[in-house]
């Protein structure tokens, strides 16, 4: 009887290279740079996009994440770049982000899928009301006709008068909504955080044609693991979400086999679940990549909870040991940490995590408390990681212009 075929044994990937490959595809393997509007258009490049967050407890999460990779950042710095040179867009990858505008032909295809989910979404019908198609075509004759506008240069139904909460969507705001989703309208600028909408072809000059298919799940493959430098088919697609799992998980086999890049087994010890590897896929040539990655761990920072290292909860999890939870939408007494908690980084270790917020009125950066990594509680090391913890304090308390208010001793 012939023997049956054996499939290839996948090399292991370890966690410290897969680390090491995340934080240079993060842009976080370096001393941070000086600010200017160069380096930030280049680093949106070097990252593909930058997620906007709106909680405003420390700062606005896509100001944090610049803050952390570049010294004496201006908020400005990026408004420049998504209002006046539209060298970026904001849209939707897995939430609202600020994206590098040579992937507006790619967001096409995010824009035809939103047209048709949207157009059978209850929910939303329910805000357009039930002449829908009527309130979209206003909305838009309005905006040809009198240029940008916001929610609220439009009326508000009486019955509307006092908004209810951040869902509380008036007819003229669904549709805009709709209109941005699926790329009738841009955002123009904003007016504090509030979008400032046109008709797209005014912002970004005539929609890009349409890319196939399979080129925009090869495109999305190829960008997701140059900047993950090792991973699953589904973080692959998560990365920019403007692919399917499936989609990926094709792609990859095939350029596995067309020697595009390499089939892996991504080890996971440092989850503490003790379970086997994972199939994945990474760049050729990862072990050359990660073998020369010089990481600095001279300037401790902190992370915003939405940044592109800690984002993938699960991947932080089991590349760093690190367990983190966003606990803004927690109710307060389930609170484990805070509301609004950022990681500490130094070099490839995240190693402790702080409760801070902004007091804008005394013009401080109010850290309340800290936790160090269980590994890190005791003795010396214990001090020198509350050391850099409150070094990493200090800088974005300088980088916000604040004076840091540094209360927090370490806590089990």
């Amino acid at each position: 009887m012939p023997a049956r075929a054996r499939t290839p044994i996948s090399e292991a990937v370890p966690a410290a290279a897969a680390r090491r490959l995340l934080l240079a595809g993060c842009a976080l393997d370096r001393a941070p740079a000086r600010a200017t509007k160069a380096r930030v258009i280049a680093l949106v490049r070097e990252l593909g996009f930058v997620q906007v967050d709106s909680i405003n407890s420390v700062e606005r999460a896509h100001h944090l994440i610049l803050h952390t990779r570049l010294d004496g950042y201006e908020p400005a710095q990026l408004a420049h770049h998504t209002e006046t040179s539209r060298h970026a867009f904001e849209h939707w990858t897995h939430d609202a982000s600020v994206i590098r505008s040579d992937g507006l032909p790619w967001w096409t295809h995010r824009f035809e899928r939103s047209r048709a989910r949207l157009r059978q979404s209850a929910w939303m019908r329910e805000r357009l009301g039930r002449n829908w198609k009527k309130t979209i075509a206003e909305v838009r004759g309005e905006l040809e006709s009198r240029g940008p506008l916001a929610t609220r240069d439009f009326p508000r139904p009486a019955r509307m008068e006092k908004s209810e909460g951040w869902w509380d969507w008036s007819p003229h705001k669904a549709a805009l909504e709709f209109l941005w989703r699926t790329g009738e309208v841009a955002i123009h600028s904003r007016r504090g955080f509030e979008k400032i909408y046109d008709i797209a072809e005014r912002v970004h000059g005539p929609q890009p044609e349409q890319p196939a298919r399979e080129e925009l799940i090869a495109w999305a493959c190829r960008a997701a693991i140059e900047r993950l430098g090792a991973a699953t088919p589904r973080e692959i697609a998560h990365f920019m979400w403007v692919i399917t799992p499936a989609e990926a998980s094709a792609w990859c086999a095939k350029a596995a086999k067309q020697g595009e890049i390499a089939q892996v087994a991504l080890e996971r010890p440092l989850d503490g679940t003790g379970r086997a590897p994972r199939p994945g896929f990474a760049r050729l040539d990862w072990k050359r990549a990660a073998d020369a990655i010089e990481l600095d761990d001279g300037t401790p920072r902190l992370l915003a909870p939405f940044d592109p290292l800690i984002r993938e909860r699960a991947r932080c999890h089991e590349l760093f040991g690190f367990d983190y939870r966003f606990e803004a939408f927690v109710p307060a007494a389930k609170r484990v940490h805070g509301y609004y908690t950022m990681p500490v980084l130094v070099g490839e270790r995240l190693v402790a995590r702080v409760d801070l917020a902004s007091d804008r009125d005394a013009g401080t950066l109010r850290v309340d408390r800290a936790w160090l990594e269980k590994a890190l509680e005791t003795g010396q090391p214990a001090k020198r990681t509350m050391r850099a913890t409150h070094s990493a304090c200090e800088r974005l308390a300088n980088q916000l212009g604040a004076t840091l208010d540094f209360r927090a001793k370490a806590t089990d």
